[in-house]
């Protein structure tokens, strides 16, 4: 398995100014023991040596640190492209003068419906309002904006608003991700996509993404497999890459393949007891993916022609839904296939 490492997401603490019903990480406090501003510090040359090329930095809300633009501006130092995924709610004058002066390859907020629903979304009155207050003004300073959208049932009607409303403030990229059963969303399973839900989910994305050529429309790696669908939004699909090309970075140090995998099965080690090119390198981690045996499929991805490319799809979401790698609950060949049967029945009947 050839490694290629190019983008680590750092949640930079878990403490959180806002309350989101749907949060994966349960961010509500900082965690015991995060990383000292010197610790950070060197983390970042320690990534750089590892051979990754992106850092960004999230949370929790990482801009509840005071230190957060000390990491930013060494990650810059070290020749990699900074970005920053925020809620904008601590936001003032002195933030955007950082944020330009920093100049991140992309500043990401989430948005996840119109106003009402957003706010009530995320727990937090005024949410919505600063969001896009702040993209007015750093796309005001000419800086790079991505939204991110978690879609659950309670917004899925909401998207062509969403959409709209993005083209109009002129926002550079959006991602459309799955809304998981993990963190706050476990106790929220009545929002929690059923296949046909996801199905249309997928349509909407493979439609704005040939609708809007002017925005970067991307559907996460949550997001597929193969099939008529899957072709028109992953340009090609190499199964997940987390511990191949991404790693995920706890705020106490913890090292995962990807920061959405919240399950303790995931962590491989943690930088105040090993090094992280140690950790990277080591032959004993990241199995699920860099040592992969078809075999490990599990139920429905078991005996699928495109297993051994797809690996059973994105492992944080086969975490979330069955609490065990290779077992996508959503495929976009799967749906197809079944909604193919169904019509030859009913023919037959």
């Amino acid at each position: 398995m050839k490694l290629d490492p190019k983008v680590v997401v750092w949640e930079y603490t878990l403490a959180c100014n806002s309350n989101c019903i749907h949060c994966g990480s349960d961010a509500k406090v900082c965690r015991k023991n995060e990383l000292s501003t010197t610790e950070a510090l060197d983390l970042v040359s320690q990534i750089k040596g590892v051979g990754f090329s992106r850092v960004i930095l999230s949370g929790g809300e990482p801009t509840i640190r005071k230190d957060w633009t000390k990491i930013g501006k060494k990650i810059g130092e070290e020749g990699m492209q900074f970005g920053i995924i925020s809620n904008a709610l601590a936001w003032n004058l002195k933030t955007y003068d950082s944020l330009t002066y920093l100049n991140p390859f992309s500043i990401g907020f989430s948005v996840d419906g119109e106003e009402k629903l957003h706010d009530y979304l995320r727990g937090y009155s005024g949410s919505h309002k600063k969001v896009f207050d702040s993209i007015r003004e750093l796309k005001r300073r000419n800086l790079v904006v991505c939204a991110i959208t978690s879609v659950n049932k309670s917004n899925l009607e909401e998207l062509t608003k969403i959409r709209n409303r993005l083209i109009v403030y002129g926002v550079d990229a959006w991602q459309l991700q799955v809304a998981s059963p993990m963190g706050r969303m476990a106790e929220n399973l009545d929002l929690v996509l059923n296949e046909r839900d996801y199905y249309r989910f997928g349509e909407f994305v493979a439609e704005t993404r040939e609708r809007v050529g002017y925005m970067n429309v991307q559907g996460a790696d949550c997001m597929g497999y193969f099939g008529e669908l899957g072709k028109r939004i992953h340009d090609k699909w190499e199964g997940c890459n987390a511990g191949i090309k991404g790693l995920g970075i706890e705020s106490n140090g913890n090292i995962k393949g990807c920061l959405s995998m919240q399950n303790p099965c995931a962590v491989e080690g943690n930088i105040r007891n090993n090094s992280l090119e140690n950790i990277w390198l080591s032959e004993t981690n990241f199995k699920y993916n860099r040592n992969f045996q078809v075999s490990e499929l599990k139920d429905k991805c078991r005996g699928c022609s495109y297993g051994e490319k797809c690996k059973g799809g994105c492992q944080s979401q086969s975490l979330a839904f069955s609490h065990e790698f290779h077992n996508s609950p959503y495929c976009f060949l799967r749906y197809e296939t079944e909604q193919k049967e169904n019509g030859k029945n009913k023919k037959r009947n």
